[in-house]
């Protein structure tokens, strides 16, 4: 992502040219491996602080993925849930028809019965299991 190993190479050659071009200039006795160990801990300084900063970044591009998903999959419900909605609104629109249907055939048939009980009982017998 960073170029790991360019970024290492340039920073120990500036660190390098830093370190003995200038002691080197004033004659100084410099210690190879002490400042070889410096520019190594810097370099892996900066390398862990590269590595941490590429998996924050990795971390962060999942949960915007599972974020995006989620949405994603939560419109799809919704959309899926308004659907269902609007057949369970057809159904019953489609049952009150029936309802309104049933209650005129029946008013029509109880004013047909209401005919057969008008008339007067003969028989006290009869009348009684007729109630």
């Amino acid at each position: 992502m960073l170029g790991n190993r360019g970024v290492k190479v340039i920073i120990a050659f500036v660190g390098i040219v830093l370190w003995f071009f200038p002691q080197a200039a004033l004659g100084e006795d410099t210690e190879v491996e002490n400042r070889l160990s410096y520019i190594s801990k810097i370099a892996a300084v900066i390398e862990s602080s590269i590595i941490k900063i590429e998996g924050d970044v990795r971390f962060v591009k999942r949960q915007a993925e599972k974020t995006i998903a989620e949405a994603h999959l939560s419109a799809k419900r919704l959309d899926n849930l308004e659907a269902k909605i609007k057949s369970i609104e057809n159904l019953l629109n489609v049952i009150a028809i029936e309802v309104a249907k049933i209650n005129d055939s029946m008013k029509n048939v109880e004013k047909d019965m209401g005919g057969f009980f008008r008339g007067s009982c003969r028989n006290a017998i009869l009348c009684k299991q007729k109630k």
